[in-house]
């Protein structure tokens, strides 16, 4: 049998299958370690002020306690797996350094962040080079069928008087020319669903529009090609017929979380044979008409559900990474300069952006606690894959976990300001942080812990994940690491 096989059904319906040990030739049935790798990125800088609830104060294991902003990782029990590197930094410069940035923070920074290349004036807005993920795909994609899972869960910029251009891009690779191409990230739920599960052959026009009206009601594609799955199924062991069991599972659970997203005329649905599972893009905000700011944003507007987007979508990731349909994802929860509307998810009256320049509360403390339970929100879909991948066994008996290395990302940190010539800005590339999951190569031998690496490039973190899953390359203009994240 071929791994290309799909399962065929009703109206030239088909359905991806997971990776089976039938498909593997038969010396290599025991099955080596295929290793994974995932970029998330949170579009905000962590705060102006030194913020400690993102960042410990101290260095060294949890043991238990952690900021506010980490309180998820306690949560869903991966503390243990996930550390914090802190004190990075993008430098920056009028004439821009290597692997640095311009005075101006925003569209700039991300960039250079994905692929530790300088930023390129000539190419405003746009990587400058491939990408962490395209690198690892390049080494670790083999024949999967996606080599690299590009997804956003913010499907809209929200700023009334801009669409956020490039700054909902943190993906680029090099195609078959040789060029540079930016690689823009599916926003869809059902289309990143359909993309990796199901679609449709040239049909017999009767047959597609019998399956159309079957999904329509809301009918299962496991049904759909339940009759050539059960014929599958005969013929596999014991161990493949577990695999196909919890496949067809999971992906009910899949259809079960998109059917809550039941609102009409999201755009990105026009292709799909269920148009309308999307909910609908939430309507920008134009706070400069004056009166009290935070009334602007007591609604709904600024929001597309972005909670129930997150969590379908890491669960397609945890999906493709156990059925071997891909081993390289790249999940931008937000926006780069991200102007979501935090007040459906958090009671907080204002977007994003804004709360990292302290538009909530009437003191220090109070504009602290917003930021970092911002920030908590993206951890906690961060935690939540590296939970789901600790949590299933891979083929060779281990967890998914044990050969994946998993990074979030935060646009900013805070410092100096070079473009606005201000101190504890949160439109500066020091202090930045990111999280580091998974415990491929050695990644997370020592418990999880904080580890300060003052002064040393993004990148170079990037660099350390991309080695332990198997990637002997750097990024861009970056050649350093992070040795404290292998012990």
């Amino acid at each position: 049998m071929n791994r290309r096989r799909f399962l065929r059904g009703i109206g030239g319906s088909a359905l991806a299958l997971p990776f089976l040990e039938i498909f593997a030739p038969r010396r290599a049935r025991a099955a080596t370690p295929i290793n994974r790798y995932a970029f998330l990125f949170a579009g905000f800088s962590i705060g102006s002020y030194g913020n400690d609830r993102i960042a410990p104060a101290t260095e060294g294991p949890w043991n238990g306690v952690v900021t506010r902003a980490l309180q998820p990782l306690v949560d869903l029990a991966v503390s243990d797996v996930v550390s914090l590197v802190s004190g990075l930094e993008i430098p920056v410069g009028i004439d821009i350094p290597a692997a640095g940035r311009p005075a101006s923070f925003h569209s700039t920074s991300h960039q250079v962040l994905a692929t530790g290349q300088r930023f390129d004036p000539d190419r405003y807005g746009e990587l400058a080079a491939p990408s962490s993920d395209w690198v690892a795909a390049s080494v670790l994609a083999g024949d999967t069928p996606q080599p690299v899972l590009t997804y956003r869960a913010q499907p809209s910029f929200y700023r009334v008087d801009s669409d956020g251009g490039t700054d909902g891009v943190i993906s680029a690779r090099r195609n078959a020319q040789g060029q540079l191409e930016q690689v823009p990230p599916i926003t869809s739920p059902r289309l990143a669903f359909e993309s990796l599960f199901a679609g449709f052959v040239p049909p017999d026009p009767a047959g597609a529009l019998a399956a159309k009206r079957l999904l329509a009601m809301r009918k299962s594609v496991v049904d759909l090609v339940a009759d050539d799955a059960s014929t599958l199924i005969g013929r596999l062991g014991a161990a493949d017929r577990i695999r196909m069991q919890r496949h067809f599972d999971e992906l009910r659970a899949l259809e079960s979380r998109l059917d809550q997203l039941d609102l009409p005329d999201a755009p990105a649905c026009a292709m799909l044979p269920d148009p309308g599972d999307d909910p609908p893009i939430g309507d920008g905000i134009d706070p400069s008409g004056g009166g009290d700011y935070n009334a602007y944003y007591e609604n709904a507007n600024g929001y597309s559900n972005e909670e129930l987007r997150a969590t379908v979508m890491t669960d397609l990731i945890h999906m493709a990474f156990t059925c071997d349909i891909s081993r390289v994802a790249s999940f931008m929860l937000t926006f780069a300069q991200c102007f979501m509307n935090m007040y459906t998810l958090l009671d907080l009256p204002s977007d994003l952006h804004e709360i990292t320049h302290g538009s909530i509360g009437d003191n220090e403390d109070q504009m602290q606690d917003a930021l970092a339970d911002c920030a908590a929100w993206h951890v906690k879909h961060f935690a939540r894959l590296v939970q789901k991948l600790r949590d299933t066994e891979d083929l060779d008996g281990n967890s998914l976990l044990d050969s994946t290395g998993l990074v979030l990302a935060f646009e900013g940190g805070w410092g100096f300001d070079l473009e606005s010539g201000g101190d504890s800005s949160p439109h500066s590339t020091q202090n930045m942080v990111m999280l580091v999951g998974g415990r491929a190569g050695g990644l997370h031998d020592s418990p999880g812990r904080h580890i300060r690496a003052a002064g040393q490039h993004p990148a170079a973190v990037l660099n350390t994940v991309l080695g332990a899953v198997g990637v002997d390359q750097t990024l861009g203009e970056v050649t350093g690491t992070v040795d404290a994240l292998l012990g």
